[in-house]
């Protein structure tokens, strides 16, 4: 998710644009966004929008509706094919909450068009995707069947939402008044026109349905023939507007499904007679000609074709020319002239003629993807594979005009790549015409991006920028530049993540990357390939976080794994092993194993979410326990066998396995402890045995009745592994240890565990006084410690039976914090100093010592006065002391400590807090919502400090008793957005509080929200 910051200057300068965040203008605030190709800032600003109180209710309802659209706009741009999925799911689950949550009411439909138009669209693009591949598909039976299915479910839609809209204008009066019901005069013409679109959209499910079944088959027979009634309706009923035109088409696209002809060829001839070279319906005189003229083709018409659908074609323009429907018309043209140049009748001037335009269309058809793409580079390398390489470069004076250019260039140079190895066999003396053809492709377009990186100015947007940034450094890894294009992708793939380039740049980073890698690891030298391999490990962690659950991040996980399966995926790998003698399965399983429990301990340590951590461990483990006694019987497994006995100790240990950890550690053959006495190439490394010893440690701790003479022996064999003198390595490698001990209580305590959680709490304390007793002048090590005191303190709240214990670990804390700061040698930077002074503080807080607390506290924020964290806890600080000594309650609430320079207490109290956090809120929009509650959070402790005083014996109890209730029915009858809020039950618990100490029915808010209705 993008910055808060960045979303901040987002509002403001598209507020600057001439939207306003107003809750009135809500709706074109997202829609300015979305028109943008900003998708992710528009869901920021959805989920921002649910709790913002300038925000009207009633946009807030259009939420999950507007966030299913603003994820459709995103799909339609998102070039992976497995992202497209996630998100379909994601448009799939918003829709049908929201018209769950509408039921019976217009917006159902609104939610079912969508959806319906997600249906249609994926089955279109995967029939399209399909329909354009050279050859058969494997899958081809799968995804029909998968089109056809969406394709019924989105007509069943459409039926729902046309009833829908048909009701809808029933209810409109028959006569309206245009001079007093413009407004509704207008709505019901956009209905009209919305219930058009949607009859045409349905009868077309049918025309593309008829695409997924065979074409003599009943059902092609009797889709199409429904297809052709629907439309003929259609048309009959919205012929004067587009929308019958639209319908018209589509009835010429289903007879000639049909083999119709005569009628499919009238239907496309109304549409160009009434059409005509009008902006608003050219693209249809396009596509109709298009059709026309593939079955003028058939019946050798050229020159008739030539004629009619060539004049058309000489008017194209701009983009529209790279359209399907205009390459279609451009292909079937160039089909035309060249058997018009075949005519015996045409002179050889013309015939010369002729297929120089032809060889012109083919080329333009070749460089883009589309149906006829590659027809046309069969004819170019069977045809016309000798012609010269093409046009000089052209002037070009707009960055548009640049990256249009490279464009045209990058097709040129990949039509002709891709047609050479056709023209080595079917024309061989035009392969140098064509490799020419290929490198002036290639230079042109790195010419004009060059050119295109000079012409960028303020108003160039950062899309289209990076749309040059990406072609650029595709260029470079196809010339092998990959220095070039490794740093140029990487920067694009980082800086820009939501850009729809960034997936396809960091897949060339990481290919650039790899090559450098492996030409250093070829060149040799000493770290050869370090400092390429840190490149591909950082970049790859990013991207399995940044795009989880795809081929790419699939692909970089493999890297994460140093390359060690080939193709980089766990069951792909199982699955190759499976396919060896049985008896050579172990070790390679195993290998696998090591590398997964290597992965999901990374995974765990950078909490990589993405990676399914539980599943790839339990998977390690059973593989392990499998292969471990084949492991054990193979002389020459030892390799493999070290780490994967290590591995299954400490699976066993996370088990609470603790005695089979033990007997697997001692095992006198393949345990690790043993095996770090030999010289196995694993387990005589220090690491190796470092991780042994580590596990034998919290295995002789943990076990029932603990082995205390083997863990003391166990911490002197650590000792000498590590070495004399190196106490801070040690001291590391204990603080690791203490980490995963202290995981170890957390998870047995959720695991409902607890007295074996204390019995291990108390085991782990024991450790840390030993490691404290030790020293370290790594302040990190000495400010860990502290904090695991106090947590661990903080876990025996509530046990009356443990009160002492817990003051004994704030106590510690609280003296490690406190040597740290003491120590002028700790090499502490100020704000790191602040830090550890508030936890020291709010240690002592902990502890009940109030006074020294205030003493620090006071210290910090004569240091820095806005640090609003140790203002609250200062203020709590004072509040709980006022449970001992009530004087302080009035420090609470009023501020205490030395003058500022304007004459106020350094410590605010709740009061001054307050106001500073509805200053902030207003003056800050990023911050609105930490300050807003903030803000709450301040008047409920005031109101808090009234009740703790009646409760405390004040002779003004019942004074205090109104009070504090008055402060709460202010709150919420003059804040609603409070009752919205996780604070809202602190407030309902603390007015129970009141109505009780009132001796009355402790029923909470809902006393006052029935004051407010009355």
């Amino acid at each position: 998710m993008l910055s808060r910051l960045h979303y901040s200057i987002l509002c403001i300068a598209l507020a600057l644009a001439g939207y306003a965040q107003a809750a009135d203008d809500s709706t074109k605030f997202l829609e300015a966004m979305r028109a943008r190709g900003m998708f992710d800032l528009a869901l920021d600003y959805l989920n921002d929008a649910q709790g913002d109180r300038l925000v009207s209710d009633e946009f807030k309802k259009q939420i999950p509706y507007e966030r299913g659209v603003t994820l459709l706009d995103k799909w339609r741009v998102t070039p992976s094919a497995s992202e497209r999925d996630r998100l379909a799911d994601q448009i799939k689950g918003e829709l049908a909450n929201y018209a769950a949550a509408n039921v019976g009411t217009p917006r159902t439909a609104d939610a079912q068009q969508q959806l319906a138009t997600l249906l249609n669209e994926q089955a279109t693009r995967a029939l399209t995707v399909l329909e354009n591949r050279p050859g058969a598909s494997e899958n081809e039976g799968q995804i029909k069947g998968e089109a056809r299915g969406q394709l019924a479910e989105a007509r069943k839609l459409y039926g729902e939402v046309e009833k829908s809209l048909e009701s809808q204008l029933e209810k409109f009066p028959k006569a309206l008044d245009p001079k007093t019901q413009s407004g509704e005069i207008d709505r019901r013409r956009e209905m009209r026109a919305r219930l058009s679109q949607v009859r045409v959209l349905k009868a077309q499910t049918l025309l593309e349905e008829s695409k997924t079944v065979a074409k003599d088959s009943g059902d092609f027979k009797k889709l199409n023939e429904q297809a052709v009634k629907d439309f003929q309706d259609l048309y009959d009923k919205y012929g004067s507007f587009i929308v019958g035109f639209y319908a018209r088409v589509y009835q010429g696209e289903a007879y000639l499904a049909l083999g119709k002809n005569k009628e499919a060829m009238a239907c496309f001839e109304d549409i160009v007679v009434q059409g005509g070279d009008n902006p608003g319906t050219r693209a249809l005189v396009t596509k109709a000609l298009a059709l026309q003229a593939q079955l003028m083709l058939a019946d050798g018409d050229a020159k008739g074709l030539l004629d009619k659908q060539g004049k058309w074609l000489v008017t194209g323009r701009g983009g529209e020319l790279r359209t399907p429907d205009w390459l279609t018309l451009k292909f079937v043209v160039a089909e035309a002239k060249r058997k018009q140049a075949a005519a015996a009748e045409t002179k050889d001037a013309d015939k010369r003629k002729l297929m120089e335009e032809a060889r012109t269309h083919y080329f333009d058809v070749a460089q883009l993807q589309g149906r006829y793409q590659n027809d046309a580079r069969q004819i170019l390398s069977s045809e016309f594979a000798s012609a010269k390489a093409g046009p000089e470069r052209q002037q070009v004076k707009t960055f548009d005009e640049a990256i249009q250019a490279a464009k045209d260039a990058i097709n040129s140079w990949n039509a002709a790549r891709q047609t050479i190895p056709a023209a080595k066999e079917n024309n061989p003396e035009g392969v140098a015409a064509l490799e020419e053809q290929a490198a002036k492709g290639f230079g042109d377009a790195l010419y004009y991006l060059n050119i295109a990186s000079t012409l960028v100015d303020d108003e160039t947007p950062v899309e289209k920028v990076n749309e040059s940034r990406w072609l650029s450094c595709w260029l470079m890894w196809q010339d092998e530049q990959f220095y070039r294009s490794a740093v140029l992708a990487s920067f694009l793939a980082r800086r820009y993540p939501e850009d729809p380039t960034a997936s396809g740049a960091a897949q060339v980073a990481l290919a650039s990357y790899d090559k450098l890698y492996q030409q250093a690891v070829k060149d040799g030298g000493p770290d050869a390939g370090a400092a390429e391999a840190d490149k591909l490990k950082e970049l790859s962690s990013f991207i399995t976080r940044r795009w989880g659950g795809t081929a790419l991040a699939d692909t970089a996980f493999g890297v994460l794994l140093n390359f060690s399966i080939k193709d980089k995926q766990f069951d792909v790998a199982l699955d190759l092993v499976n396919q060896l003698p049985e008896d050579q399965r172990p070790v390679f399983q195993a290998k696998i194993a090591n590398t997964m429990w290597e992965a999901q301990l990374r995974a765990a340590i950078e909490k990589d979410t993405s990676f399914d951590r539980d599943g790839v461990r339990t998977k390690a483990i059973e593989l392990l326990a499998a292969s471990y006694p084949a492991l054990v019987a193979d002389a020459a497994a030892t390799d493999t066998l070290a780490p994967a006995a290590l591995y299954l100790a400490q699976a066993r240990l996370e088990a609470g396995d603790y005695a089979e950890a033990i007997k697997l550690l001692e095992d006198p053959k393949a345990g690790p402890l043993a095996l770090v006495k030999t010289n196995n190439p694993i387990a005589s490394r220090q690491a190796y045995g470092m991780e042994a010893y580590k596990a034998a440690l919290r295995a002789y701790v943990s076990v029932v009745p603990p082995q205390t003479d083997k863990a003391v022996a166990t911490m002197a064999e650590l000792e000498k592994i590590v070495g004399e003198g190196d106490a801070d390595k040690l001291t590391r490698v204990y603080l690791s240890l203490g980490v995963q001990l202290q995981q170890q209580i957390e998870d047995l305590q959720s695991a409902g565990k607890i007295e074996e959680a204390k019995r291990v709490s108390e085991a782990f304390v024991a450790f840390l006084d030993k490691l404290n007793e030790r020293g370290s002048s790594d302040p990190t090590v000495r400010q860990w410690i502290a904090q695991t005191y106090f947590r661990l303190a903080e876990g025996l709240k509530g046990d009356a039976n443990a009160a002492q214990l817990r003051e004994s670990y704030y106590d510690k804390a609280a003296q490690s914090f406190k040597q740290i700061l003491d120590d002028p040698n700790a090499g502490i930077d100020a704000n790191r100093k602040l830090g550890l002074q508030l936890q020291y503080a709010e240690t002592l807080r902990h502890a009940g010592k109030f006074a020294e607390a205030m003493q620090i506290f006071e210290i910090i924020l004569a240091e820095k006065e806005m640090m609003i964290e140790a203002q609250t806890a200062a203020a709590y600080t004072l509040q709980e002391w006022g449970s001992k000594d009530a004087s302080k309650f009035a420090y609470a609430i009023g501020g205490t400590g030395p003058l500022n320079d304007k004459g106020k207490p350094i410590v605010w109290g709740w009061n001054y807090l307050g106001k500073v956090a509805v200053s902030v809120a207003k003056s800050r929009p990023e911050m609105q919502a930490r300050f807003k509650e903030l803000f709450y959070e301040c008047w409920l402790n005031i109101a808090t400090i009234s009740v703790l005083k009646a409760e405390g014996g004040d002779p003004k109890k019942d004074a205090l008793l109104k009070q504090a209730r008055k402060i709460i029915a202010d709150m919420v009858k003059n804040y609603p957005d409070l009752l919205t809020m996780p604070i809202r039950e602190q407030y309902n618990e603390l007015m129970k509080s009141i109505q009780r100490a009132e001796n009355s029915r402790a029923v909470g808010l809902e006393e006052i929200l029935e004051e407010k209705k009355s």
